[in-house]
């Protein structure tokens, strides 16, 4: 069923760290929801410390340091979300979920998340197809050389070290080599309490346990080149990831016979990527793009209901992407462009799976002040492991009446399809899967007043989602391998509101930031919030800062969950918040980190018997000479 549907959404830009965050005139007709850069991202090591605070968005955390962490964005799942880093997508076609945990942001300028898709005037046909998008940007090494050593470590065993070589090669080469490592045993103390109604009255227990096999090892190394020239830029990089991890299973009270879970993962990644951006004459920009990915995964499942029974399950993906495209200025006020996209896909394991995608993409910008509008339409065509055929069409407008006000909104419809899991190494209800349908529309509203040392923000939107064909995961014995069925539909209507003051006077800087998210996510057939999605959510920040000195405190808030859109109370997850406060100093390219976690030392879960950390002290040394 295709639905058709008009939302109207407002939303404001914070100030996400102490510095304002720089936005290319290219990017005005849809300005990214969110920004992280400088030495918030700096401080945070992994992706998921940088992003938590965006609004709209949930990170799972399955707890632990070797727990899968992945990003919901809006009530419609992590594979609705597209990953780039420089413009290149990071992929996971087995189960389109990306371990946001194994990414790291130390040689990251910033990361911006958008709602529908990036505005652009040159881009890949991939970038017009998702839902949303989370950017990873490179940063550019400097002109000079520059030797980096980053320490970061504490609680649960961590110790993570890395070392970067940064520098300059004439007028036109920059290069970068790093290398990093990470330990954690990933033990911590926690209280459990698990109650629920029975025929024969209220049942459970309520105890202390410490959380075991959540244990990391992982080595990771990156090498990049880049090119610069008068009208264009060039990257190549390599990329490597090796670890191994206990996965934290579910934590129950059971038979001392079946122990929880000992089941244990290894990875060994490699991607290299290749782009380069070259004006070709006043009015024609071509961008070319290429990668290739070779990922291994290899599993042992150990059955809880009877430890002696093992398997082991290994997978290695392939993949190769190809991307041109093309922007013409037709007129000052008016860009044409187009792309064309190719990808294979290849999923050796007990049964082997391809998938061979096209993608592409026209798109026309109106630049005309106070106005901008881009419109485009993508089409996605994939065959092997299953055939689809889809358009993606978006309308994104932006209206600039004053200095101080910004109007804009959107309308998309995208698809995401069943991943190799679904389709072939899940224990299936039915093999017939079909593919997840999203109409967006969404309107929003911003505004920002500088009052002498004063500089407020303030920001809202309002959106609605319509999802058909849901695509539902069910456990069922064993952590890796769930059943998968389609329900009926979802209709999601959110509300994402937040306002910021930034005051700067000499050596001292502060600045406090208030977000709130409300979501309605109704599955149709049962008319219950679909599972884990909190119907209110917020989070605080203030932050303060003199000389080489800065504090910061900020605070997560969520209401209660449930497990079933059946929203029965034996389904209820308990509302939880976490406050968290750090302090970092900085002096001749020494900088010194400390931050205490969870501060109140609450004891919550994000997902139902996965109990998070209480609380714990992390510290960070980085020398850069």
């Amino acid at each position: 069923m295709t639905a058709t549907v008009l939302t109207i959404a407002l939303f404001l830009q914070l100030p996400d760290t102490l510095a304002a965050a720089s936005v290319s005139a290219a990017r005005l007709v849809s300005p990214p929801t969110e920004v992280t850069s400088g030495e918030r991202l700096q401080r945070a090591v992994t992706l998921p410390d940088a992003i938590r605070e965006f609004s709209g968005i949930q990170i799972r955390d399955y707890g632990g340091a070797g727990g899968l962490k992945t990003i919901n964005v809006r009530s419609l799942g992590s594979a609705h979300t597209a990953i780039f880093l420089d413009g290149v997508p990071i992929d996971n076609a087995q189960n389109m979920q990306v371990d946001l945990g194994r990414i790291s942001t130390t040689a990251l300028e910033r990361v911006e998340l958008y709602q529908g898709q990036r505005s652009e005037l040159l881009q890949s046909a991939r970038e017009y197809g998702s839902a949303s998008s989370l950017h990873l940007v490179s940063a550019l090494p400097p002109a000079g050389q520059t030797f980096r050593i980053h320490l970061h470590g504490g609680a649960f065993g961590t110790v993570a070290p890395q070392a970067s070589w940064e520098r300059g090669w004439g007028e036109h080469f920059r290069s970068r080599l790093q290398i990093a490592g990470s330990h954690a045993h990933g033990r911590y103390p926690f209280h459990v309490r698990d109650y629920r109604n029975t025929p024969e009255g209220m049942q459970g227990y309520d105890t202390l346990m410490v959380r075991e096999n959540g244990d990391l090892r992982s080595v990771q190394a990156l090498a990049q080149l880049f090119y610069l020239r008068e009208g264009g830029r060039y990257e190549l990089s390599a990329r490597w990831y090796d670890s191994e991890r206990g996965i934290p299973g579910p934590v129950y009270k059971q038979a001392d016979m079946y122990p929880l879970s000992t089941d244990r993962q290894e990875d060994r990644d490699l991607a290299v990527q290749a782009s380069g951006e070259q004006r070709l004459n006043d009015r024609l920009r071509m961008l070319l793009r290429a990668k290739y990915a070779n990922d291994y995964l290899s599993y042992l499942d150990v059955s809880e209901l009877d430890p002696a029974v093992e398997a082991r399950w290994n997978y290695l993906q392939q993949s190769a992407y190809l991307s041109a495209a093309l922007d013409w200025e037709a007129s000052p006020w008016l860009h044409l462009g187009g792309a064309l996209d190719g990808q294979l896909e290849h999923l050796d394991a007990q049964v082997s799976a391809s998938r061979r995608t096209l993608f592409a993409a026209l798109s026309g910008t109106l630049l005309k002040d106070p106005w901008r509008a881009s419109l485009s339409v993508q089409y996605q065509r994939s065959a092997g492991a299953g055939r689809y055929s889809f358009l993606s069409p978006a309308l994104l407008v932006n209206w600039h009446p004053a200095p101080e006000w910004e109007f804009g909104g959107l309308v998309k419809r995208s698809c995401r399809l069943p991943s190799f899991n679904d389709l072939y190494y899940s224990n299936v209800i039915t093999r017939r899967l079909e593919p997840e349908y999203v109409w967006q529309a969404a309107a929003r509203w911003s505004w920002k007043k500088i009052l002498g040392p004063w500089t407020f923000n303030a920001r809202e939107e309002l959106y609605y989602n319509w999802v058909e064909n849901k695509l539902i995961a069910v456990p069922n014995g064993s952590l890796f391998r769930w059943s998968m069925y389609n329900i009926g539909g979802v209709r999601i209507f959110g509300d994402e509101i937040s306002a910021g003051a930034t005051y700067t006077r000499g050596p001292w800087t502060g600045s406090a930031t208030a977000r709130y998210s409300y979501q309605w996510a109704q599955d149709t057939e049962t008319l219950g919030q679909i599972p884990y999605i909190p119907l209110h959510s917020a989070h605080f920040l203030l932050q303060g800062a003199w000389k080489n000195l800065s504090l910061e405190l900020q605070g997560f808030l969520c209401s209660e969950r449930f497990t079933s859109s059946t929203n029965r109370p034996d389904f209820r997850i308990a509302p939880w918040s976490c406050w968290d406060i750090g302090l970092s100093w900085e002096l001749r390219g020494l900088s010194l980190g400390l931050q205490v976690k969870n501060l109140f030392n609450e004891q919550y879960q994000i997902i139902r018997q996965y109990p998070m950390p209480g609380i714990h002290v992390l510290a960070s040394i980085d020398y850069s000479f």
